[in-house]
């Protein structure tokens, strides 16, 4: 196929744009810039007024499990490498509540979107049949704390953290080990935290995640904090995905600041 003068594919989402409390289609509804959002049954979104910037406001519906996602893609690791990016922060974060997924998957039914990955207790289970790499939060676990997780045919695979250790099935748990988050318990509700994901063109990913340092600058500093040392399959089509999900039977709320990332064009496709 003849190759033309643009090979790299964009998607990127400042929700600027500013409308009143709506109600998303059941078929999703497309945000703009190339992201849509979809979920289990209704919900609501807005953007929101008071946060400068651009801010969306989803918030889930109240059944048990409903959900709402962040969605772009389809993109392969193959044609290039793929990466995503959301900036985001949780209302509530108590036990029995939210639960979050942000990253990579291969699995995603577009109608009926489920957690890629899920913890109950102090187990990880793979829910997506195909490869996936992402960090996930699930207030059904014992540990509310944010875990690095990277699956392929419903299991996990090999992965080690930004020291070296490998990391076992349940996924790396993103502590205060980690440098610059040392003396700190990550995730706190209502403040934003970053999560990059990245697939290089060998199927070998890697996780950062950033948040509030503690400095009178304020910044937002990432860090490396997984990587997976089996490969993805690196001709797989992955959505981009941040989702939200309830745990309770009552509604959710997840606001995010930006959502976006890249991918490659297929040049041989005929």
């Amino acid at each position: 196929m003849p190759q033309g003068e643009k090979s790299d594919i964009n998607f990127w989402n400042d929700f600027t744009g500013m409308i009143s409390t709506h109600v998303p289609a059941a078929e999703g509804d497309d945000l703009g810039g190339g992201v849509a959002l979809i979920g289990v049954n209704e919900g609501s979104y807005t953007y929101l007024a008071d946060e400068p910037g651009g801010v969306i406001h989803i918030t889930t519906d109240t059944g048990d499990n409903d959900n709402h996602a962040l969605v772009a893609g389809v993109f392969q690791p193959a044609q290039g490498g793929i990466q995503m990016t959301v900036r985001f922060k949780l209302a509530d974060l108590a036990a029995t509540n939210a639960a979050f997924w942000a990253g990579f998957t291969e699995t995603l039914a577009l109608d009926t979107p489920v957690m890629p990955s899920k913890r109950a207790t102090a187990t990880t289970t793979y829910t997506g049949s195909g490869g996936m790499l992402g960090v996930m939060f699930d207030s059904d676990s014992t540990i509310l704390e944010l875990f690095a997780v990277a699956g392929d045919g419903g299991a996990a695979i090999a992965t080690k953290d930004k020291n070296g250790t490998v990391g076992d099935a349940d996924g790396i748990q993103i502590t205060g080990a980690l440098g610059v988050y040392s003396s700190k318990t990550i995730l706190t509700a209502d403040r934003w935290y970053i999560v990059r994901v990245e697939i290089a063109e060998n199927g070998k990913g890697r996780i950062y995640f950033g948040g509030y340092d503690g400095g009178a600058s304020d910044k937002q500093r990432m860090e490396l904090v997984a990587e997976n040392t089996t490969a993805l399959g690196t001709t797989d089509n992955f959505h981009a995905v941040a989702l939200v999900e309830n745990r309770a039977g009552g509604a959710e709320v997840l606001e995010a600041d930006y959502f976006g990332g890249h991918g490659n064009r297929d040049w041989s496709a005929n």
